[in-house]
C-alpha cells in the first residue's frame, strides 16, 4: 500500500479529500504523517476525537511535535472535546463545548481562518474525525455541516482532508459526504 504522501502528492492543490482510513489500521499514524507531510504548510485541526493536550502526547510518539507547532502558529487546534471532558487548555485552540455543537464549530473555525489570514503558503484543514462527529449528531445535520464547511475550504483556497473510518458511516452517508469531495482515497 502507497503512503499517505504518496496519494497525497497526487491531489490537485485546493482539493478536498476523504480519507477511509481502514478500522484496523492506527488513526494516530495517519495523522502524524499527514502532519509531518504538511509541516512546512500552515493548517488547522479539528479534533472530535482527543482533547489538544493528548493528542500532542500521543504525536510526540510518532515524532511530531504539536506543541511546538501550536507555539508557533503553524498549526490551530478547534477542539471540540476538552470543554467536555474538564481536559486542561493549551494556548493556539479554540476550544467547542461539545462535538454536538456543529454551529459554534463552526464559528471557531472561522476564527482559525481569520487567524491564519496574511500567512503565506498553502494552508490545509483536517477534520478528525466525521465518523466520531456522526455520534454526536444526526446524519443530516452532520451532512449540512460538511457541506458547508467543504464549500467554505473552497472559497477560502485550503486543501481539505476529511477522516473517515472505514464501515463506521452508513453508505448512504458516506455517499453522499463523498460527493462533495473531489476524491475519496481508501487507505
Amino acid at each position: 500500500m502507497p503512503k499517505i504522501e504518496d496519494r497525497l502528492r497526487r491531489i490537485p492543490p485546493k482539493s478536498v479529500v476523504m480519507l477511509e482510513v481502514p478500522a484496523e489500521e492506527n488513526p494516530m499514524k495517519v495523522i502524524a504523517d499527514f502532519l509531518k507531510f504538511r509541516q512546512n504548510d500552515s493548517g488547522i485541526y479539528i479534533s472530535s476525537n482527543r482533547p489538544t493536550k493528548d493528542l500532542a502526547d500521543k504525536l510526540e510518539g510518532y515524532r511530531f511535535d504539536l506543541k511546538q507547532a501550536l507555539e508557533a502558529g503553524k498549526i490551530l487546534v478547534v477542539d471540540l472535546v476538552s470543554r467536555s471532558v474538564g481536559a486542561s487548555e493549551i494556548k493556539g485552540s479554540f476550544y467547542v463545548a461539545s462535538p454536538s455543537e456543529l454551529s459554534a464549530t463552526q464559528m471557531a473555525i472561522e476564527k482559525a481562518v481569520e487567524k491564519l489570514n496574511g500567512v503565506i503558503g498553502s494552508k490545509w484543514l483536517l477534520l478528525d474525525s466525521v465518523s466520531t462527529l456522526l455520534v454526536f449528531n444526526s446524519s443530516g445535520a452532520l451532512l449540512s455541516f460538511l457541506h458547508f464547511l467543504i464549500g467554505r475550504l473552497r472559497v477560502i483556497e485550503f486543501d481539505g482532508i476529511i477522516l473517515a473510518v472505514e464501515g463506521s458511516l452508513e453508505r448512504s452517508v458516506l455517499a453522499t459526504a463523498s460527493q462533495f469531495c473531489d476524491e475519496t482515497i481508501k487507505l
